[in-house]
């Protein structure tokens, strides 16, 4: 079986004679390297969670008492120069890498990783160079996982079909096709299918063909300014339905769509976005199921959040650093109740490695995390929440 995840008991059991008796197997530092770009608001946000998670896990005594040792640093930036800093922080001994804020840095420090043989968690969407993966992994939800959870919130609803409205580029035709593929499977059709030249802002008859189908909700796809022209084009055409949008372009490393443009769109977020602010968070006390099933992970995480200084206006770059972080704390636990040697570095990282793959799917802020063997994200879909953009942006209010 691929999952051998030891109980609280178990571990409990097995860790109690190593905690009264030092080993010559005993970690005396576990380190885990957090590379942000801080020029960068959420960078910034970042660097300020990975400070007060460090210093929660000091305060309740390290992991089984070995302390955590976090490295941080600042790519400012620059995919290399984030390349750089983890090949640094790996030659000082860190067992697993939380990085970055850009998708860009992510996939180049992605590649040290699969390199060096250490695990990766990445708290923004990316695939490597070469689609293959080991030991780099996403905490964000990728274009698969988006169109997943806006079929299921389109089925929830009721919508027995959905329209695509997107560029001629191969990423919207894989996700006509996914989109296809998953409504089928709930019995929702993809009524219209409308392309238009990319970079073409005027979709007057595009706009139209789609309205005139009457879809239950439609779906935009593409870059910021694909969903800019999109958006307004159906608006402006009266269509009043559900409008999805993609994810990707609200993260950090380039302009995000205009709020003004695109707001009421509805977009996949982790559910901790849902939940910041005094009304989020009083959303999720009055219903406990308020953003789906992981809502009450996601509001202690949210709460956590919101006692770091920039951390809930940029939660779809913070959540997962945090959910990144508690997963790293788990899989210490088990690599140290199951007393792996430490005269190796490769042993630890790939006990880490392991023990992060054992991990059963575990409710976050990010959302429903789950790393498995050749999957880059590591997001279930279910957990996921579909969340307005606003004038000002995505940002909860």
């Amino acid at each position: 079986m691929r999952r051998l995840v030891l109980t609280a008991s178990l571990l409990a059991a097995l860790t109690a004679p190593f905690l009264l008796l030092p080993t010559a197997s005993a970690a005396s530092e576990l380190i885990v390297g957090l590379i942000a770009s801080r020029t960068l608001a959420p960078g910034a946000a970042q660097t300020l969670v990975g400070t007060a998670w460090a210093s929660e896990v000091r305060a309740g005594g390290g992991v089984f008492g070995v302390p955590v040792e976090l490295l941080m640093a600042d790519d400012g930036g620059d995919p290399q120069r984030a390349a750089e800093l983890a090949e640094g922080q790996i030659a000082n001994g860190a067992l697993a890498l939380v990085c970055c804020t850009t998708t860009a840095a992510s996939r180049a420090v992605a590649a040290v990783a699969e390199a060096a043989g250490v695990a990766l968690l990445a708290p923004v969407p990316f695939e490597p160079a070469d689609r293959q993966n080991y030991w780099a992994f996403s905490l964000a939800p990728s274009d698969t996982d988006a169109l997943a959870a806006i079929v299921a919130d389109a089925y929830r609803k009721g919508r027995s079909s959905l329209a695509l409205l997107a560029p001629d580029l191969p990423l919207t035709a894989t996700a006509g096709d996914q989109l296809v593929a998953l409504g089928a499977i709930v019995g929702i059709r993809l009524v219209a299918d409308e392309r238009y030249p990319a970079g073409q802002s005027e979709l007057r008859p595009e706009a139209l063909l789609v309205a005139s189908n009457r879809p239950g909700a439609v779906v935009v796809w593409g870059f910021a300014d694909d969903l800019e022209n999109a958006v307004s084009a159906l608006r402006r055409r009266g269509y009043e339905g559900d409008v999805y949008g993609r994810s990707l372009p609200f993260f950090p490393g380039g302009e995000p769509p205009a709020g003004a443009r695109v707001a009421d769109m509805l977009v996949a977020a982790p559910p901790a976005a849902a939940l910041a602010g005094d009304r989020g968070l009083a959303r999720s006390l009055d219903d406990p199921d308020a953003v789906g099933p992981c809502t009450a992970a996601a509001t202690e995480d949210a709460a956590r959040l919101a006692e770091v200084p920039g951390a809930a206006r940029n939660t779809l770059v913070t959540a997962p650093v945090l959910a990144g972080l508690d997963l790293l704390r788990s899989a210490f636990e088990q690599v140290l109740a199951l007393q792996i040697p430490t005269n190796d570095a490769g042993v630890l990282r790939q006990a880490v490695r392991d023990a992060l793959v054992g991990l059963p799917p575990t409710c976050t802020g990010a959302g429903s995390i789950d790393l498995e063997d050749g999957r880059t994200s590591a997001v279930q879909p279910r957990g996921l929440v579909m969340i307005e953009v606003t004038q000002t942006g995505l940002t909860v209010r």
